[in-house]
């Protein structure tokens, strides 16, 4: 009992701090997307700033990626609760070894094709469009100089992550978005080119700060390639299939981007902007706690403690499905609301705010949905098994590329029906996840959880109705942002009241776990300002 109330103990905190630097790198990355849009849309070079990201992040997640999370955290984390640090670090050593010479090749690939390969990444630009072809390509080359860095320092995250030292690895994206936010701050509204300049030195700096904090763990590191390692095989045998399900995630990014293209110059801004609005909570949520239950849920299968492995997922699960379930609905009905107190600075017209928030009710369908494949990714990844998550991203992407072709040809709901189908392909591989978990291990997540799942979406729909209502009779005044902000706040903070209530009122226990995390938080504040 004494074990496993440490363990929850610990897992609380480690959560907490997680969430805490999630949110801080969400709320830094949602202000660079703010400045894109105040300083460079009105230049007229967002879009081509945003598409230049594609290679980049191409670069990233065909070799780091999904296999920090798949491989790296697990095999290290598993060897360390054996005893046998020395053998992960063989591992480790090659697995960084062999992505830097990969890396090299990369680079140097995408540096010369650059203009071949956009013209297929941003399709739109090769039949008319408005946009500049050549600043894109040379803006991308110049952010190819981020991926190396980017690259490394996710493996250092790994490494931090399966010493359970989450703190410096969670921080270190805040540091990262705000050298960007400097830089467009500074060159954004002058050159394009000097902001991506400014992006480059601030990935060198994340870099910087994760190698300083991982330095002392290096002392096993190697640079050689132990080919033969079992530990080395168990983990390439984990990252090859991640590695190209965490590409399958960006190529759906991609193929959604793409399609932006298609139409007015501005809506990949607008799609973008409504993208990194439904992610601030889906980071903060899911992916925080995600990161936190991966080494536990590791050690707890690699030891064969199968109920407390399942108890662990249980409480994940059903915590992130009550946070994201209501924020959820919330930005379904009030999208327009939260998009226009989010980004209508300066000149950012009426019709911005409408197809923006289109374009987030389109995509906050997803947040349920990723917020759970989030977890049961992780939970896939703890049992190492990062094939049956390959395989449901490589049915999501062709489910995305089949609604973005539907909405795009057979409807008028424009931008929005890119969003749209990728919620509709989210809950697809939700779906196909939780049916091969069962499979797998026996574990029956839909039917254990039926009747909380019945409770939360009660106070769901009932905060969800509420809202509505509220927003629907006080209307902002939209030349005021103070109106702006407290029209939207009263529904928004009245509706997740209702919730709150609706869920403590049911005694689901899962409330009260949040509670702690959040009073806990509360009260460290509290005393480090005393």
């Amino acid at each position: 009992m004494e074990n496993t109330q440490d363990t929850a103990k610990n897992l609380t905190g480690a959560a907490g701090i997680v969430m805490v630097a999630t949110l801080l790198s969400r709320i830094t990355g949602f202000l660079r997307t703010l400045l894109i849009s105040s300083k460079m849309m009105p230049a007229g070079y967002s879009d081509e700033f945003i598409l230049a990201f594609t290679l980049p992040d191409l670069v990233y997640d065909l070799l780091a990626g999904g296999a920090i999370a798949a491989a790296l955290i697990p095999v290290l984390s598993t060897y360390l609760a054996r005893g046998q640090e020395k053998t992960g670090w063989k591992a480790i050593s090659t697995f960084m070894n062999m992505a830097l010479i990969i890396m090299i090749l990369l680079e140097i690939i995408f540096f010369v094709f650059t203009d071949n390969l956009l013209g297929i990444f941003a399709a739109g630009y090769n039949q008319g469009s408005t946009g500049d072809r050549k600043l894109l390509t040379d803006l991308t080359r110049i952010l190819l100089l981020s991926a190396p860095f980017m690259m490394m320092a996710g493996q250092l995250n790994g490494i931090l992550n399966s010493y359970k030292k989450f703190a410096v690895a969670a921080f270190g994206p805040v540091i990262y978005n705000m050298c960007t936010i400097l830089s467009i701050a500074l060159f954004g509204s002058k050159s394009a080119y000097l902001t991506a300049w400014g992006v480059v030195f601030g990935a060198a700096v994340f870099f910087m700060i994760q190698f300083s904090a991982s330095f002392k763990h290096f002392a096993l590191y190697r640079p050689r390639l132990f080919l033969k390692s079992q530990a080395f095989k168990e983990l390439i045998n984990l990252a090859l299939p991640s590695l190209i399900s965490s590409t399958i995630i960006e190529i759906n990014l991609i193929i959604s981007r793409s399609y932006a293209t298609y139409f007015d110059e501005g809506m990949v801004t607008l799609l973008n902007n409504a993208n990194r609005t439904w992610q601030l909570p889906l980071g903060i949520f899911a992916q925080s706690i995600g990161i936190a239950l991966l080494p536990t849920l590791s050690e707890e299968f690699a030891s064969e403690s199968y109920d407390s492995f399942k108890n662990i997922l249980y409480k994940g699960l059903r915590v992130v499905f009550l946070l994201s379930l209501p924020t959820s609905i919330i930005m379904i009905v009030l999208s327009q609301d939260i998009f226009r107190v989010m980004f209508k600075w300066g000149s950012f017209s009426e019709s911005s705010v409408f197809y923006g928030g289109l374009c987030l009710m389109g995509y906050s369908f997803a947040l349920i949905f990723t917020s759970v494949i989030s977890l049961m990714t992780r939970a896939f990844y703890s049992i190492h098994n990062s094939k049956t998550p390959l395989i449901c991203n490589t049915s999501g992407i062709l489910v995305n590329y089949l609604f973005n072709l539907i909405f795009t040809r057979y409807t008028d709901i424009g931008i929005a029906g890119t969003a749209l189908a990728y919620s509709i392909s989210s809950f697809i591989n939700m779906m196909i996840l939780l049916l091969a978990f069962k499979s797998k291990t026996g574990v029956d997540i839909i039917t254990d959880n039926f009747g909380f799942m019945g409770k939360a979406s009660l106070g769901g729909i009932g905060a969800g109705i509420f809202s509505y209502i509220l927003s629907s009779v006080i209307r902002p005044d939209i030349t005021s942002k103070f109106s702006q902000v407290l029209v939207l706040m009263l529904p928004m903070v009245a509706g997740l009241g209702l919730f709150w209530f609706v869920m403590d009122f049911l005694r689901v226990p899962e409330i009260k776990f949040i509670n702690q995390l959040v009073l806990s938080r509360i009260k460290k504040v509290a005393v480090f300002r005393r």
